[in-house]
This record gives structure tokens, C-alpha cells and sequence, in this order.
């Protein structure tokens, strides 16, 4: 078992909340399982395997939400680190990295971010060289950290706006920009703001919905959904149609907890039933959802990609045009620190790949500011990082988001989710989908991205995630989306 050692100077920002979300990472940044805990005055982070790697924490910057920074590649010895310094340091390092990509593909930088970005070095070269003053090194390197992150954020803005003008000079963008429906048609109003502000909607086929019992098919909503997507001119996406979590399976599956071979079976009849319906009228098949965090019937690995498989194969025989996806969740996979899995969401996707199922693209679902199913807050130059992980293989991605808009209870969501953010509120959901969106508009690899919940008024997973509230009003983020629907797609 490897072990590192930090002295921190701010105490207080490491809480016992923030102690369990520590985790360790080795070069791919795929975490291992970590175990912090304080020891003799230090942080002490044991990981299940010794080498060098980094360690990702939590951590106050400001007045913001505790974002997610990550140390540079730390090699284990005795003597501890100063946990400020190494945050500063991971940083600066990862944001020159990120400009240096970016200054390659084309973008202009202008001299005075330049000037600030090297401001934070300073700050950070004068905490590095001051560590036998742990007090006074501690609050330089806070200082680098605070510049540096402000830095990188007008970094990403102007990375994507040249990106987005760049794309736009060569063709109109193509991507596609939407929601996924709750389990109800819409409102008229709903409707009308959602024909300004999206070009696809994704149907909701879960399981759960289409058949609360056992042999009794209830396609009524999906259809008046199909029907109002076909007349308004919208793209559509249908599914999950695995999802498996308890929002996409009928209760009385339970029964057939105990038996993989029936449970399968009748898996596999839903997908049959839903693709031979709606084969020729959708434009895009979401195959499965939660495949890398399932829970569900106590699934092990093997049998969720099995399921993927088959249901990828049914696909290709009823419906071989149209395109499929497979999407993960937590797809920093932060939750391996604590779980025993043997595959992270790239060892997935990877075998999907490698077992040339004909998969055309995979999904991530990027659920911003939720515990324990979601992803701690990041800096928006990660999510570049991600995106040029996930791209490896070449093939078109979907992206999922979404964040909260309030931390106050919300009974209609799901019970064990809780709002990660103390100040969420629909401004700062909006400022959080303002950073991000564009971003992903700028890359050619993103071709659909999806907000995840519709409505907060009816039952759905992450509390007070909808572009609408639970009285039916539009948030800000609505008016966001149609002002990015105009100004830059077809």
C-alpha cells in the first residue's frame, strides 16, 4: 500500500465531508482506492498501490464552491508535502499544459492574461522557495491558486469563442442542442420555449414507463412526444433504453433479481418492442445509461456489458442506420476511490470498442455539484481534458449536463442525491452552463449535448436540475440556450 503525506496550513478546509472525496490517481488519472485521514498533525492519503501519482481534493477557492483541484505527479517519500504548495503547483501546471494545446491549434491569447497567468507563477515560485515557512508559503500559494483559476477562466472563454468563429468560417455547426422529456408531454408553453431553444429532444423509452406491468405496454405519452418533435421540426433521441438504475426498471422486475438468464430475456423484449416501434423515426438510439455505476439487481461488470452487447446487437439487426450511443456516468470516475470495480468508464467504452459492436459514439453524463451520483464542481479547462480523453477512438460524443439551480429540499427528486453546492441557485446554474456550453460548441468532437431533466415538477433523479421550476417557469438557463441556438448553429 503506498502512502503520502501533507502538511496543511488551512485545516479548516479539509472537513470530514471533504476527507471521504480525496482520492489518488496514477498517470491515466483513473483513481485507485484512497483512504485519507489525518495522522500526527498530517494528511495522510493510502492509496492500493505504491508509485508516484497525484492526489485530487476539494478545495476553497474564494468565495466559490470547493472545486476539484489535483496535484502534479507526487513520488511517495517521508518527508511531507506542503498540500497548499502541491495544489498551486498542479494548477499552474495543468492550465500551461491546456494553453499550450490551444496556442498549437491556432488561439490568440492576449498579452495581459499572459501577464496575469505569469503573476501566478510568481506567486507560486515564491510558496515553493518559502515551504520552511509553512504559514507564509501556505497563503502565497492560495494566492497563485486564486489567480491562476480566474486566469484559466478567461483563458477557456476565449479559446471558445476563437474556436466557435474558427468552425463557423469553414461550415454552419451541426451540433445538436436540447433536452431530454420528463415522463409527461410538455405544456404548450413548455413547448414553445423549448422550439427556440433546442433542435433535438430525447424521448424518455425507459422500461419503467412503457411497462409498469408485467406484459402491458403503455406507448400513448412516447408517441404524443414523437408527434409534437416530428411537427416542430426537432431532432430526435430515443432512450435509454437500458437504464439501469431504478428510474429505467419496473418494479416487479425484482422477482427476477436471482435469475441473470430471464432477467436478460426480458430486458432484451423491451428494446425489440421499443426499436421495432420507432425503427426509421428517430435519428439517434441512447442504448444504455449508468452502465459503470449501476447498482441495480446487484448486476455484476460482466453482466452489464453483456446487456450493452446484446442490446447493441438488436439495434444493429432492427435499426443497422441509425446511430448508437452508449453513455457513462461519473465519468472522472472519482467513485472508484471507495468502490471495488475492476473498470473505469475508459475500460468500458474501450472494450465496446475492441469487441466492434458498432457503436457510433458515447455519452457522458456530466451531473454537476450532486452527491453521491454525481461530479464534484471542476474548473472548465478539465472538462477539455476529459473531452480529449474520451477522443481517442474517434468517434462522435454526447455530452449530458446538468447542475443545480437551489440546494433547498426537493421532494420530487430522488431521495440519497443531495445538492453538492450551498449557493446553487438558477444564476449560478446559468453561470456554470455559460462557461460550459460554449466550450463544447467549440469542439468538433461534441455532437449532441443534452440537458438531463426537462421539469422540476415532476418526479426525476437530481433535485432542482430542470430548465423549468417546479411552478413551470422558464430559468435563466432557457434563455441562454436559445440565445446560443441563434447565434451559432443552423
Amino acid at each position: 500500500m503506498g502512502q503520502m503525506r501533507f502538511r496543511v496550513h488551512y485545516r479548516n478546509r479539509v472537513s470530514p465531508e471533504i476527507l471521504k472525496r480525496i482520492y489518488a490517481a496514477g498517470s491515466e488519472e483513473i483513481p485507485f482506492p484512497t483512504r485519507a485521514s489525518w495522522q500526527d498533525g498530517e494528511l495522510v492519503v493510502e492509496r492500493s498501490t505504491s508509485g508516484s501519482g497525484n492526489v485530487s481534493i476539494p478545495w476553497q477557492i474564494g468565495d466559490q464552491e470547493p472545486t476539484v483541484l489535483t496535484t502534479a505527479t507526487l513520488m511517495e517519500r517521508k518527508r511531507p508535502y506542503q498540500l497548499e504548495v502541491e495544489l498551486a503547483r498542479g494548477l499552474i501546471q495543468r492550465i500551461r499544459i491546456r494553453l499550450s494545446i490551444w496556442q498549437w491549434l491556432g488561439l490568440v491569447v492576449p498579452q495581459h492574461l499572459l501577464d496575469r497567468l505569469q503573476a501566478a507563477t510568481r506567486e507560486f515560485s515564491l510558496a515553493a522557495t518559502t515551504q520552511n515557512m509553512p504559514a507564509e508559503a501556505a497563503v502565497a500559494a492560495q494566492r497563485a491558486i486564486s489567480q491562476a483559476y480566474s486566469v484559466g477562466q478567461e483563458l477557456v472563454a476565449d479559446y471558445a469563442q476563437q474556436a466557435i468563429a474558427a468552425r463557423q468560417k469553414q461550415a454552419p455547426l451541426t451540433t445538436l442542442l436540447g433536452v431530454s422529456l420528463g415522463a409527461e408531454l410538455p405544456t404548450v408553453q413548455t413547448r414553445r420555449q423549448l422550439v427556440d431553444s433546442c433542435n433535438i429532444a430525447q424521448l424518455p423509452v425507459a422500461w419503467r414507463a412503457i411497462e409498469t406491468r408485467e406484459g402491458h405496454r403503455d406507448w400513448k405519452i412516447t408517441d404524443q412526444q414523437l408527434a409534437w418533435c416530428q411537427k416542430s421540426g426537432l431532432k430526435i433521441s430515443a432512450g435509454p433504453l437500458l437504464q439501469l438504475n431504478e428510474f429505467g426498471v419496473p418494479d416487479w422486475m425484482v422477482l427476477w433479481e436471482d435469475d441473470f438468464d430471464n432477467l436478460a430475456r426480458l430486458m432484451l423484449e423491451h428494446v425489440r418492442a421499443v426499436v421495432t416501434k420507432y425503427s426509421g423515426r428517430v435519428h439517434l438510439w441512447h442504448v444504455a445509461s449508468h452502465v459503470n455505476t449501476s447498482k441495480l439487481l446487484s448486476l455484476e461488470e460482466e453482466q452489464r456489458l453483456y446487456l450493452v452487447a446484446q442490446t447493441l446487437e438488436v439495434v444493429r439487426q432492427l435499426d443497422p442506420r441509425t446511430p448508437t450511443v452508449v453513455s457513462f456516468d461519473q465519468p472522472w470516475a472519482e467513485y472508484l476511490s471507495h468502490k471495488e470495480e475492476d473498470l473505469a468508464p475508459l475500460n468500458y467504452a474501450d472494450a465496446l470498442v475492441r469487441a466492434d459492436l458498432g457503436v457510433s459514439g458515447f455519452g457522458l453524463n456530466i451531473n454537476m455539484g450532486y452527491q453521491p451520483d454525481g461530479s464534484g464542481q471542476r474548473h472548465p479547462f478539465e472538462l477539455g481534458r476529459l473531452l480529449d480523453q474520451w477522443s481517442v477512438w474517434g468517434l462522435p460524443l454526447m455530452i449530458n449536463l446538468s447542475t443545480p439551480s437551489s440546494a433547498t429540499p426537493d421532494p420530487m427528486a430522488k431521495r440519497d442525491i443531495q445538492v453538492d453546492f450551498a449557493n446553487a441557485s438558477s444564476d449560478s446554474q446559468h453561470d456554470w452552463a455559460a462557461s460550459v456550453l460554449p466550450l463544447l460548441l467549440a469542439r468538433s468532437t461534441v455532437q449532441v449535448i443534452l440537458w438531463n431533466q426537462l421539469t422540476d415538477a415532476s418526479p426525476h433523479e437530481f433535485p432542482h436540475a430542470g430548465l423549468f421550476d417546479a411552478q413551470g417557469q422558464a430559468k435563466p438557463l432557457v434563455g441562454l440556450m436559445r440565445n446560443l441556438r441563434k447565434s451559432c448553429l443552423m
